[in-house]
């Protein structure tokens, strides 16, 4: 589960430096897609970290912030202050979703003290 978690967080960054000109194209909902990449990232890294709470929530707090500097690199600008806040809370939701699945996929008795 933790290399899925990287791979896809990795490649989250390999598609925003990948896009260059998507972003005129797809207009506003490409932040809405942006914004449910971050929520399916904090999912696959709560999962992959459920022992951990703290460094997942340091993960998505790096990831957003690796997603911005690709993001200056690809366009030539960071975005919006608003673009920062939504990514922090995608992740964030995605962090509280992971928690939810955690709780249900594994069993009580296998979960870490």
């Amino acid at each position: 589960m933790k290399i899925i978690a990287w791979t896809y967080i990795a490649a989250l960054v390999g598609v925003t430096l990948a896009h260059l000109n998507w972003q005129a194209a797809f207009g506003n909902p490409f932040d809405i897609f942006r914004a449910a990449a971050l929520c399916v990232a904090g999912m696959l890294a709560r999962l992959a970290y459920p022992q951990s709470p703290s460094f997942t929530c340091l993960l998505m707090i790096g990831s957003v912030l690796a997603l911005s500097v690709s993001h200056l690199l690809a366009n030539g600008n960071f975005g919006s202050t608003l673009d920062i806040i939504v990514g922090m809370t995608s992740g964030l939701w995605g962090i509280m979703i992971g928690s939810m699945l955690a709780k249900l996929l594994i069993p009580a008795s296998k979960r870490p003290a």
